[in-house]
Formats: C-alpha cells, structure tokens, sequence
C-alpha cells in the first residue's frame, strides 16, 4: 500500500501490514541465525567471530578516563554483545560459543 492509498480508519489493512511487517522481520531473523550457525560449524569461521569479538572490545573495560574515547568504545562493546547475543540464540549455540572460546585459548597458549 503506498502512502496515497493509506487509509488511517482501515484497521483491517493497518494490521495486516503489521503482520507482514512481524513475519518479514521473523523471517529475516531466522536467515541471519542460519547464516550466523554455517559460519560456528567450522573452526576457520569460529576464529572469523572471536577476531570480531575481540575487535569490538567484548572482553575489556570500555570506560579509558576520556569521554569521547569511552563512548566510541561502548559502540564497538554494544555491536560485539548483539553477537554475543546471537550466538546463544542458534540452535547449540552455547556449545559453539565454548568451543570457539576452548578453541581460542589453545590457539593463544599453543
């Protein structure tokens, strides 16, 4: 529907966009944690999410007694969460993130 055929009192159609609008986003949610499992099931995609992980300040401190420097800090942190976040939302999620971490450990100590 474009705006000039919008109708404010259609409470039909105002739903009906809702819901295509609800079912878009849930399905664009379960591509992005498709995708996001494909990359966790290989050791090679594994160290792809913990560079960018570590990239975004996950594991330190954000606060560095500069304002300006702790707020940009706080992004990276905040996009690095999401992923987190992300992670723990697929299927196995949590037994990927640990190996992925297992995995990271031996790699720095190895």
């Amino acid at each position: 529907m474009s705006t000039d055929d919008f109708n404010p009192t259609d409470v039909a159609a105002i739903e009906a966009q809702r819901k295509e609008a609800k079912e878009r986003s849930r399905f664009e949610r379960q591509v992005e944690l498709d995708d996001l499992k494909w990359l966790m099931s290989s050791k090679r995609g594994r160290r792809i999410v913990w560079r960018l992980l570590s990239a975004t300040g996950v594991y330190r401190q954000s606060y560095t007694g500069n304002g300006s420097d702790t707020f940009f800090r706080e992004g990276a942190r905040s996009i690095g969460l999401q992923l987190v976040e992300r992670l723990h939302a697929i299927d196995g999620g949590a037994d990927s993130y640990a190996l992925m971490r297992n995995e990271a450990k031996a790699n720095r100590n190895g």
